[in-house]
Protein backbone atom coordinates (compact mmCIF):
# COMPACT_ATOMS: atom_id res chain seq x y z
CA UNK A 1 0.00 0.00 0.00
CA UNK A 2 1.33 3.41 -0.95
CA UNK A 3 1.88 5.93 1.83
CA UNK A 4 -0.19 8.97 0.89
CA UNK A 5 0.66 11.92 3.13
CA UNK A 6 0.93 15.69 3.34
CA UNK A 7 3.85 17.29 5.15
CA UNK A 8 2.21 20.18 6.98
CA UNK A 9 5.09 21.74 8.88
CA UNK A 10 8.67 20.84 9.61
CA UNK A 11 11.36 22.32 11.80
CA UNK A 12 14.82 21.11 12.70
CA UNK A 13 13.41 19.11 15.62
CA UNK A 14 10.03 17.92 14.42
CA UNK A 15 7.37 17.59 11.81
CA UNK A 16 3.65 17.23 11.43
CA UNK A 17 2.36 14.93 8.70
CA UNK A 18 -1.23 14.17 7.69
CA UNK A 19 -1.78 10.57 6.57
CA UNK A 20 -4.58 10.79 4.00
CA UNK A 21 -5.42 7.07 3.96
CA UNK A 22 -5.80 6.93 7.73
CA UNK A 23 -7.22 10.40 8.39
CA UNK A 24 -4.64 10.75 11.17
CA UNK A 25 -1.78 13.09 11.99
CA UNK A 26 1.73 11.99 12.88
CA UNK A 27 3.55 14.45 15.09
CA UNK A 28 7.22 13.68 15.53
CA UNK A 29 9.20 15.88 17.89
CA UNK A 30 12.73 14.95 18.91
CA UNK A 31 12.35 11.40 20.25
CA UNK A 32 8.55 11.54 20.66
CA UNK A 33 5.98 10.35 18.13
CA UNK A 34 2.23 10.86 18.38
CA UNK A 35 -0.63 9.55 16.24
CA UNK A 36 -3.49 12.03 16.55
CA UNK A 37 -7.04 12.48 15.28
CA UNK A 38 -8.40 15.94 14.40
CA UNK A 39 -9.87 16.30 17.90
CA UNK A 40 -6.70 15.10 19.63
CA UNK A 41 -4.57 17.47 17.56
CA UNK A 42 -6.80 20.43 18.42
CA UNK A 43 -6.88 19.46 22.08
CA UNK A 44 -3.09 19.15 22.26
CA UNK A 45 -2.57 22.48 20.50
CA UNK A 46 -5.11 24.24 22.75
CA UNK A 47 -3.41 22.81 25.82
CA UNK A 48 0.08 23.80 24.68
CA UNK A 49 -0.85 27.35 23.67
CA UNK A 50 -2.44 27.97 27.08
CA UNK A 51 0.60 26.89 29.11
CA UNK A 52 2.15 29.67 31.14
CA UNK A 53 5.84 28.87 30.59
CA UNK A 54 7.03 31.58 32.98
CA UNK A 55 4.92 30.09 35.78
CA UNK A 56 6.40 26.60 35.34
CA UNK A 57 9.94 27.91 34.97
CA UNK A 58 9.52 29.72 38.30
CA UNK A 59 7.66 26.83 39.97
CA UNK A 60 10.47 24.39 39.21
CA UNK A 61 13.44 26.76 39.26
CA UNK A 62 15.22 24.52 41.80
CA UNK A 63 14.46 21.30 39.96
CA UNK A 64 17.26 18.92 39.09
CA UNK A 65 15.90 18.79 35.52
CA UNK A 66 16.78 21.28 32.78
CA UNK A 67 13.27 21.08 31.36
CA UNK A 68 10.68 22.51 33.70
CA UNK A 69 7.39 22.65 31.78
CA UNK A 70 5.35 19.49 32.47
CA UNK A 71 2.96 18.00 29.93
CA UNK A 72 0.82 15.36 31.64
CA UNK A 73 -0.21 12.18 29.87
CA UNK A 74 -2.91 9.63 30.57
CA UNK A 75 -0.23 7.24 31.78
CA UNK A 76 0.18 8.06 35.48
CA UNK A 77 3.91 7.38 35.61
CA UNK A 78 4.86 9.36 32.50
CA UNK A 79 5.18 13.14 32.11
CA UNK A 80 6.74 14.95 29.17
CA UNK A 81 9.07 17.76 30.25
CA UNK A 82 9.83 20.66 27.90
CA UNK A 83 11.84 23.83 28.06
CA UNK A 84 10.43 27.13 26.79
CA UNK A 85 12.12 26.83 23.38
CA UNK A 86 10.63 23.36 22.86
CA UNK A 87 7.17 24.55 23.90
CA UNK A 88 7.28 27.43 21.41
CA UNK A 89 8.54 25.15 18.65
CA UNK A 90 5.76 22.61 19.26
CA UNK A 91 3.16 25.39 19.27
CA UNK A 92 4.55 26.57 15.94
CA UNK A 93 4.44 23.08 14.41
CA UNK A 94 0.82 22.57 15.47
CA UNK A 95 -0.49 26.05 14.65
CA UNK A 96 -3.05 26.18 11.83
CA UNK A 97 -2.62 22.47 11.04
CA UNK A 98 -6.29 21.74 10.37
CA UNK A 99 -6.59 24.86 8.25
CA UNK A 100 -3.69 23.65 6.10
CA UNK A 101 -5.43 20.32 5.49
CA UNK A 102 -8.73 21.94 4.58
CA UNK A 103 -6.82 24.10 2.09
CA UNK A 104 -5.40 20.93 0.51
CA UNK A 105 -2.29 20.95 2.67
CA UNK A 106 0.32 23.02 0.95
CA UNK A 107 3.74 21.91 2.07
CA UNK A 108 5.22 24.34 4.55
CA UNK A 109 8.89 24.13 5.47
CA UNK A 110 9.73 27.14 7.56
CA UNK A 111 12.81 27.81 9.62
CA UNK A 112 12.34 29.39 13.03
CA UNK A 113 14.60 32.33 13.71
CA UNK A 114 15.32 32.82 17.40
CA UNK A 115 16.67 36.22 18.29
Amino acid sequence: MRCNYILIKETENGQLVYLKNQGQYQLTYKNLNFSLSDIELNTLYSYLKNIDAAYWEKEYENSIYDRKIPIPTTQKNFIILLNEFELIELQFILSNALEKISNRGAIVKLPIFWN
